[in-house]
């Protein structure tokens, strides 16, 4: 979720719907302090690192990442 996030954001494509829920996910990983977690960071990092990557691929192809909407049923990457 994080990762298609900032790729949409990244490439122009904003989906409220998902910074909601990124917004009550993040609330609650700070109510059990895993915010500060190395495991977090490293998530984190991962996330953002993806993120570039499916804007290099969207830039390099011509296409946009699939979201949530886009994708079938099932399919999210989280």
């Amino acid at each position: 979720m994080t990762t298609e996030l900032l790729a949409g954001k990244r490439l122009g494509q904003w989906h409220p719907e998902l910074l909601d829920e990124l917004y009550r996910t993040s609330l609650e990983l700070e109510r059990r302090g895993l915010k500060k977690s190395p495991e977090y960071r490293n998530a984190m990092l991962r996330a953002d690192q993806q993120a570039w990557r499916l804007v290099e691929w969207a830039k390099l192809t011509g296409a946009a990442p699939a979201t949530p909407a886009d994708s079938p049923p099932g399919d999210e990457q989280q």
